[in-house]
Parts: C-alpha cells; structure tokens; sequence
C-alpha cells in the first residue's frame, strides 16, 4: 500500500515449524542490512525507554526477508524447531543475542500464525499464541529502496527505520488487537477491516468528510499552537468537534464505528508518534520528522491520530502509564485526561 504504515489482524491457526525450515542457507542479513538492523533496534531500544517509557523487555519474533532469503529472528523455542537438527546463527542486536534461523523463501513468506504472504514491499505487526505473543514481519530496506514511489525519498533508510520503531510499538498493542479480532467477526459485510476502515467506509459521504477533514485541521492547529494554555483552549474544541461527529453517524448500527475508530486511532496515532520520535533520534529537525512520518496525510487514522498524540504528550505529563497499562484506555480518553 503506497506512502502508508500499517498492519493486518491476523488469525491463528495450527503451527507447522517445518514450513520454516526448507532449503537452510545459515546466513544473516548482508553486512550493510545487518550494520543498519543494529542502528534500528538501537533506536526502537531509545524510543521505547524514554518516549513510551517501556521498562526494557526481549525483541518479539522477527521475520524479515531480503529478495532472496528469510529471517526468523528470536523465533518462539516453543514452536520454531528444526525438523532438520540445524542450529541458528547468532546475531547480536543493540547487545542482545538472538538466533537467526534463514532460509531461500521462493516469494513467500511463512509467517508465525502459519499464513503465507508475497515477499513484497510490506511491514506489519501481529499476534499469535491465542493473542499471548506478537510478531513483526518486514522487508529489508533493499526491497525498500526499490519501491517506484520511494525513488525520490531522500530520508528513505530513516524512513524505513520508523516503519520498523512504528510496527514494534505494535507489538505492545495486543489487547488492541484481540478485541479487533472480536469485532471482525461481528463485522463480516466489511472486505477490508484495517486501518482505513472509517474513511473507506464514510469518506464518500460529503457531509462526514467534511466533519472529519475539519477536525483534522484543528487537530494539526493545536498540535502546533507553542502556548500551552491556547493549546488546552484548542484541544477542548477539538474533543467537543470529535464527540459532535460521532453522535452525528455513529447512531443505530453504525454505532459500533465508534470504538473501531478509537482502537485505530490509538494504536495507529501512537506508533507514528513513535516513528516520528525515531525520526528525531535520527538526526531530523521536528518539522522534517513530522513530514516525513505523516506523508502526505491522506490517512486519516494515522493522520489524526499521531496529532493527538502531540497533543497529548504536550498537555499530559505520563500519558504512557495509562496507555500501556493493563486495560484498553483509548486516544480520547487520553484527550479528556489532557485537557481537564
């Protein structure tokens, strides 16, 4: 999907570890790949520390794939085994040793959940384990680099980074995920239930648009006002225009709308906050991070939602407590927190 950041809710089915294992090539990512991995697991490290303020934990289950190999890095011991006795490399990332178990793919990639995807331009995170464990699955930045719309990206391996630092942060969203599970089911006339799902599904009808395109204008007006309080002033008119909005069109059976708009809006707002940090840690200025995060800002969950949370972490001092806590606390009760 061209100039967008996402991920997929994935379903877990029976694990089959031989999958994994065919034509073993015992290799790693190549030196360049391998240098740029170590400076991006550095910098997830960095973000999650001192902007999600995360205490240190173990990198989740990595499947990332080059044009011609396939690396499952710190795979699941429990369920990745080789049938064929071969041991992983060793790989040592940002201090922590992980095994490297690399194999010839043929354009498709096993993914821990069993599902099988196009070795393509592609990054996303998800569950599996019955929604206990997470996985990230990307392209290395060489197939990165080859992308006809990312030609012209003069950031592009700081852009890449984000992309991965935005996927992590998934990795911590698996509450978010399973409670998207639950909705998918009860939504089986949607074709497509991602991120996307709220402008695909109301973006035609002119009157919401507008509502929405309104609010994100006052949302990137208060994310950029210096004064905190005209900032507060602004993100209760945005709350108030937000609320409005919802009781517009989330009525009857469009109700249910409302909390699939939260749960993208937070988790899809505070991964790009998180690229956009990594963006910062990087080497950017703030204005060229935020550029280069938000793309163009057709998206409207990740545009509006990384806004909020700009806003939040503005207003909010130790918003991350609550976000990454045990319960599922949304962008905008977060928003409420902020303005009182």
């Amino acid at each position: 999907m061209a100039n967008h950041i996402y991920f997929r809710t994935l379903t877990l089915l029976a694990f089959v570890a031989a999958s994994f294992l065919t034509s073993f090539a015992q290799c790693t990512p190549k030196p360049e790949e391998t240098v740029w991995l170590e400076g991006t697991i550095k910098a997830w490290k960095k973000v999650r520390s001192d902007s999600l303020k995360l205490p240190p934990a173990k990198l989740p289950w990595l499947v990332l794939f080059d044009e011609k190999y396939v690396f499952n890095i710190n795979p699941d011991a429990k369920l990745f085994k080789s049938s064929s006795g071969v041991d992983p490399q060793s790989l040592s990332l940002s201090g922590e040793k992980v095994g490297v178990y690399s194999s010839q793919h043929d354009s498709k990639i096993t993914l821990p959940d069993t599902q099988v995807i196009p070795a393509q331009l592609i990054s996303f995170a998800a569950n599996y384990n019955n929604d206990k464990s997470s996985f990230f699955v990307a392209a290395l930045p060489s197939i990165w680099a080859k992308a006809e719309h990312l030609r012209a990206e003069k950031d592009l391996t700081t852009l890449v980074r984000t992309v991965y630092v935005h996927e992590l942060t998934h990795t911590y969203h698996r509450n978010f995920f399973a409670r998207l599970s639950e909705i998918e089911k009860e939504l089986k006339d949607i074709d497509n239930f991602d991120d996307d799902i709220i402008q695909n599904t109301f973006g035609k009808d002119d009157s919401f648009r507008k509502a929405y395109l309104d609010e994100i204008a006052m949302a990137n007006a208060a994310a950029e006002e210096a004064n905190i309080g005209k900032k507060r002033v602004a993100a209760k008119g945005l709350l108030a225009a937000i609320k409005k909005r919802r009781s517009d069109f989330y009525t009857g059976q469009n109700k249910k709308f409302e909390e699939v708009e939260d749960i993208f809006l937070t988790m899809e707002g505070v991964a790009n906050w998180a690229g956009y940090r990594a963006a910062i840690g990087d080497g950017l200025d703030a204005r060229t991070a935020s550029k280069l995060i938000r793309r163009s800002g057709k998206n409207w969950s990740q545009e509006e939602g990384i806004l909020l949370f700009m806003i939040i972490d503005s207003l909010l001092p130790n918003w991350q407590r609550i976000a990454f806590g045990d319960k599922r606390v949304s962008i905008v009760d977060l928003l409420e927190r902020a303005i009182r």
